[in-house]
């Protein structure tokens, strides 16, 4: 028996029958709906869902050079850490007409480079990346993009020489704040903890700078690895002798430092007695892990929106460098 035939799909033209319309006058219902009136609008939209229409955006945007579509480029949707920043986005983007292309990293540098050559061949008006590109291939294109006018948005760091504009903080400057903390509280031997992605590293560097400024030894340096995983920082805690004589950890993000918790609990290395802990990121978890995390609080939701502003004007002119800041949220794990 031969597969059955696919039922037609719905177009303009069945939604205008269907309406009583004419395409022309259907098209601006669905299109423009204020310049039609509101009986008539009624009628193709109710069409419109009878019958499963949905708009050829493609054939739009060909004749418009508009095609409504923004590309996220993130390094992982596997991490909560980035959630806010890309709910954010949506939330102002989508209210707008724009529908959200989202490739993913995973933190290396040629997967970036297929996932946003992907994102570009859909000729987005935009792109918004978290964090700067991870090669020059990368960023070669991103710029090829902008020159052709495709606004740029990087986002939780601030480049020194973003592409486009950027929207984010200042990750040297957390590391700076957190090993000044440290100090206040009489802690000398400081481990950072976090993978090797550029903002953990600048993170890393800003805390040995700041354990530098209060006369304190030069932190060790734990790698983990990318995307933060609990299990991780845990079993770090039972191999890395460098954890077993730490008296304060700064975890690049929550993620690790709630495995690092875990860690230190099991081998009955009190927290933050024998060893204080703060992460990065103040997740909802944060403040009900035993102890209370201390943690860096990021606005990701305030980075997320305001980097969609920036997109809907174009990218800025000229493109802003935009610090959001942060707070040092101190609480029971030192």
């Amino acid at each position: 028996m031969p597969p059955p035939i696919p039922p037609p799909v719905p177009r303009l033209s069945d939604v205008a029958r269907a309406a009583g319309t004419s395409p022309i006058t259907a098209s601006r219902a669905l299109r423009a709906p204020d310049q039609v009136a509101p009986a008539t609008r009624a009628r193709v939209e109710a069409a419109a869902r009878a019958l499963g229409y949905v708009p050829n955006l493609l054939a739009g945007a060909l004749a418009s050079a508009r095609t409504h579509t923004v590309g996220v480029l993130v390094p992982t949707i596997a991490s909560s850490i980035f959630a806010a920043t890309i709910n954010g986005l949506t939330s102002v983007l989508e209210e707008a007409g724009f529908a959200i292309l989202l490739a993913q990293s995973g933190y290396d540098p040629a997967r970036e480079a297929r996932g946003l050559a992907a994102l570009l061949g859909h000729r987005p008006e935009g792109v918004v990346c978290i964090g700067a590109p991870l090669s020059p291939a990368s960023a070669a294109m991103l710029a090829a993009a902008r020159r052709a006018g495709t606004a740029v948005v990087e986002t939780w760091e601030i480049p020194d020489a973003p592409i486009g504009a950027a929207v984010g903080f200042d990750n040297h400057a957390v590391g700076r704040a957190v090993a000044a903390h440290f100090a206040a509280a009489g802690r000398r031997r400081l481990v950072f903890a976090g993978g090797t992605d550029p903002r953990a590293a600048a993170r890393s560097a800003g805390f040995a700078a700041g354990a530098r400024d209060a006369g304190l030894p030069a932190p060790a340096r734990l790698r983990l690895p990318v995307p933060a995983a609990m299990d991780n920082a845990t079993e770090a805690c039972r191999t890395d002798p460098r954890l077993a004589t730490a008296d304060a950890v700064f975890a690049a993000t929550d993620i690790h430092a709630m495995g690092l918790l875990t860690g230190f609990r099991a081998l009955g290395r009190a927290v933050p007695d024998a060893v204080a802990v703060v992460g990065l990121g103040d997740l909802d978890l944060a403040r009900h892990t035993q102890p209370a995390l201390s943690s860096v609080r990021i606005d990701g939701d305030a980075i997320g929106r305001r980097a969609a502003a920036l997109i809907l004007e174009g990218g800025g002119d000229p493109p802003p460098r935009i610090d959001l800041g942060f707070t040092l949220i101190a609480r029971a794990s030192g």
